[in-house]
C-alpha cells in the first residue's frame, strides 16, 4: 500500500500540527501563492517545495536567501528527505516528515480562501471545497490529540463559507476569527485568482446508503446503512424521516438527471419547510428547521455515523450518501 506524507509544522509559538504532501510540489515561502504561507524576514517569497514521487520524498530549495536547512545542513537544489527528517526554516519554523494512512486522491480546484494562525501568522489556503482540521489522518491540518474532525469547513463560494463544529454549523465571514483545538485562526482572503488544480486526500467519508418512505406502518421511516461496516440506524421521528426522504429523493431526481456533482442533491430550504410541516411552517420555518438538522445529526452521531453528512449552505440543504432507495 502506498505510503502518505505529512509535514508536521512546528515553531515558535506555533502548536505542532500536519500538512499533507503528495504528488503535487507543497510550496513554502512568504508569497501568498504558496500552500503554506510563513510571514517571516528570513523566508523568502518562494523558498522550497516538497512533494513525494514514487515512494520517494523530495525537498527542493528554491533559490532562497537565506538558505533551507535539513538536519542542520544547507542543502543546494533537490535532495531526498526521509521519515524523521527535520527542516528549518527562517528563524522560527521546522517541519519534519512523517509517515501517516493510506487515502487515495482527487484532483481538486484551489480557492482564494486560507486560514491564518492569529498567534503565528501562518496561513493555510484551501485547496478544495473541504477544509478538515483534527487528528484524523485525512485532516489537511492535523493536530494531535484533537478530536478526528474537530472542525470541517465548507467552500460553497467566495462569500458563503460554512464552519461545522459537533452537530452544530453557521456561516463565516471573512475576517472571523474562532478557536478550534486551542488555536485561534481567522478567515482570510489571500488573492482574487484561483489557483492550480492542486492534489488532495480524497475524504469518502459517506459510505451510506438511505432508505425512507412515507408510508412505513407506522407512518414516515427512514433507515440509515454504512455500506463499509454494516452499521445501521433507524429513523422513526416523523419530521426526521420525512427530511430524510425528501433530501434523498431529491439525490436520486439530480443523478438521474445528470446533474453536476458538486450540486447534486441540493434542495431550497422552502421546498422542505413546505415538505415538512406545509406553506403553514415558512414564518418560523428557518428556526424550525435548524432545530430539526440539530436534532437528527445528534441521533445519528449516537449512532456512529458522521452527522456531516447532512449539509447546509445558504438557502439550501442536502445528504451525501452513495445511494437512495425509497422503500
Amino acid at each position: 500500500m502506498a505510503a502518505v506524507y505529512e509535514l508536521v509544522v512546528e515553531g515558535e509559538g506555533v502548536p505542532p500540527h500536519s500538512v499533507s504532501v503528495g504528488k503535487q510540489p507543497f510550496s513554502i515561502g512568504r508569497g501568498p501563492d504558496n500552500d503554506l504561507v510563513v510571514p517571516d524576514g528570513m523566508v523568502s517569497w518562494e523558498h522550497l517545495k516538497v512533494w513525494a514521487e514514487r515512494g520517494t520524498v523530495w525537498c527542493s530549495d528554491a533559490g532562497s536567501t537565506n538558505g533551507t536547512f535539513v538536519n542542520g545542513s544547507r542543502i543546494r537544489g533537490t535532495v531526498q528527505i526521509n521519515a524523521g527528517d527535520r527542516i528549518t526554516v527562517g528563524n522560527k519554523l521546522q517541519l519534519h516528515l512523517q509517515l501517516h494512512g493510506n487515502p487515495s486522491i482527487e484532483v481538486q480546484t484551489g480557492e482564494s480562501i486560507a486560514l491564518e494562525e492569529v498567534q503565528s501568522g501562518l496561513r493555510h489556503p484551501f485547496r478544495s471545497t473541504r477544509f478538515v482540521i483534527g487528528s484524523a489522518a485525512d485532516a489537511d491540518l492535523r493536530i494531535p490529540g484533537a478530536i478526528p474532525y474537530a472542525a470541517e469547513f465548507a467552500l460553497h463560494g467566495q462569500d458563503d463559507i460554512w464552519v461545522m463544529v459537533d452537530t452544530e454549523d453557521r456561516p463565516l465571514e471573512v475576517g472571523s476569527i474562532f478557536e478550534v483545538a486551542g488555536m485561534e485562526f481567522r478567515l482570510v482572503r489571500t488573492n482574487e485568482q484561483p489557483r492550480a488544480p492542486t492534489i488532495q486526500p480524497q475524504r469518502d467519508r459517506f459510505p451510506y446508503a438511505l432508505m425512507a418512505t412515507l408510508d412505513g406502518p407506522t407512518g414516515p421511516v427512514a433507515e440509515l446503512s454504512n455500506l463499509q461496516t454494516g452499521n445501521r440506524v433507524r429513523v422513526e421521528a416523523e419530521t426526521r424521516a420525512i427530511l430524510l426522504f425528501l433530501l434523498g429523493r431529491r439525490v436520486a431526481e439530480d443523478r438521474q438527471n445528470s446533474t453536476a456533482k458538486e450540486e447534486i442533491g441540493w434542495l431550497p430550504d422552502d421546498d422542505v419547510i413546505v415538505g415538512v410541516w406545509g406553506r403553514s411552517g415558512l414564518p418560523d420555518g428557518a428556526n424550525r428547521l435548524k432545530v430539526l438538522v440539530h436534532r437528527l445529526r445528534s441521533e445519528i452521531k449516537k449512532a456512529g455515523f458522521d452527522p456531516w453528512f447532512i449539509e447546509r449552505r445558504r438557502r439550501y440543504i442536502r445528504v451525501r450518501v452513495r445511494e437512495f432507495s425509497p422503500a
